[in-house]
């Protein structure tokens, strides 16, 4: 149970409620609570990284790896489904795992993106030898992305692991626009 009351659709002033049905969740409610400006920020910061360059399996297997350092059981559930389209079980066991895990079944460069996900997550200094390796995989758009979309997910997992916000009876289909 969510740790503070969150507002019910019906309660919603018209802004909110119309962002609520682009994205029926406990996450829209949590943000309803905030200005609507602010609540939109999120949501559409997640379309952006949706629809940024970086390939799908990538942003799917960062988003996992946050959930994992951080314990979101909420990113983790509305995120795994996504992941599954692109990655094996063994390789989703192996970015789910956060320390000693045998790399060697996942592509060498991401491999090292999550050596850079891992530093940014607790907001560790990031060494140059990991940029460097991070960078000859990615280019520099994509990089910022990455740093964008970890910071995104961090955000998410803060709100729904503080406020213990409840995991939604079904997934999104995450075929359309929050």
């Amino acid at each position: 149970m969510a740790r503070i009351p969150l507002p019910e659709p019906a309660d919603m002033d018209p802004r909110h409620r119309a962002q609520y049905e682009r994205f029926p969740s406990n996450l829209t409610r949590t943000l309803t609570v905030m200005d609507s400006r602010l609540s939109e920020a999120l949501p559409e910061t997640a379309n952006a990284l949706r629809a940024s360059a970086l390939a799908p399996s990538w942003r799917e297997g960062v988003i996992l790896r946050v959930a994992a350092l951080t314990g979101s059981a909420y990113e983790r559930w509305q995120h795994l489904d996504q992941a599954r389209q692109h990655w094996s079980d063994e390789q989703i066991a192996v970015i789910e795992t956060t320390a000693g895990a045998d790399r060697s079944v996942l592509p060498t460069g991401f491999a090292r993106l999550l050596d850079l996900v891992d530093l940014l997550v607790p907001g560790l200094p990031v060494p140059d030898d990991v940029l460097a390796a991070v960078r000859r995989t990615l280019d520099d758009r994509d990089l910022v992305t990455v740093i964008v979309l970890v910071g995104h997910y961090l955000t998410v997992a803060r709100l729904t692991t503080v406020l213990g916000v409840d995991l939604d009876p079904a997934l999104d289909t995450w075929t359309h626009e929050h």
